[in-house]
């Protein structure tokens, strides 16, 4: 073996150990996996069982209404009312408002009307004898009377 030969076969596995990896990097982190892909839509998880709710309730009250009669303008009439649930989930599953959801809205709504409106401030003298031990005469030095505060009469200030 040449020396020559040698070293290009050295100078090429130096070249094939310093080639880079490539690595793919993720940029859909933040997207919903799709569960079901038909043509051009793909649906995730939570639009499909939003869809198949909504499907099932729309089947629901149309198999219900057959009470109405047969006939074709009854037919019409069972399909009108069947049809708001579905119609209803297809908007709940596609519709944002600001980057959220409509059941996120919902949530952000009910937690709203939960919450106090009003709120009713007590000073922490109120609660001062819970915090620091009596002086020694047995009285507080500086309390506030805040008696009747839910009926909207203010304390008066008693300094002992």
């Amino acid at each position: 073996m040449s020396p020559f030969l040698h070293g290009q076969q050295t100078i090429q596995t130096a070249q094939q150990v310093h080639t880079s990896q490539k690595h793919i990097v993720p940029t859909h982190l933040n997207m919903p996996d799709q569960v079901l892909s038909v043509w051009s839509l793909s649906l995730s998880a939570r639009q499909l069982l939003l869809l198949l709710v909504g499907a099932g309730l729309g089947g629901t009250i149309f198999q219900h209404l057959v009470i109405l009669g047969h006939g074709e303008p009854f037919e019409v009439l069972r399909l009108l009312f069947s049809l708001p649930p579905f119609l209803l989930a297809l908007l709940i599953a596609w519709y944002q408002y600001a980057g959220r959801y409509l059941e996120v809205w919902l949530v952000v709504l009910v937690r709203y009307r939960l919450r106090p409106k009003r709120y009713l401030w007590r000073s922490i003298r109120y609660d001062e004898h819970h915090l620091s031990p009596l002086n020694q005469t047995g009285k507080k030095a500086d309390m506030e009377d805040v008696t009747n505060v839910d009926r909207g009469i203010s304390g008066q200030r008693v300094v002992a």
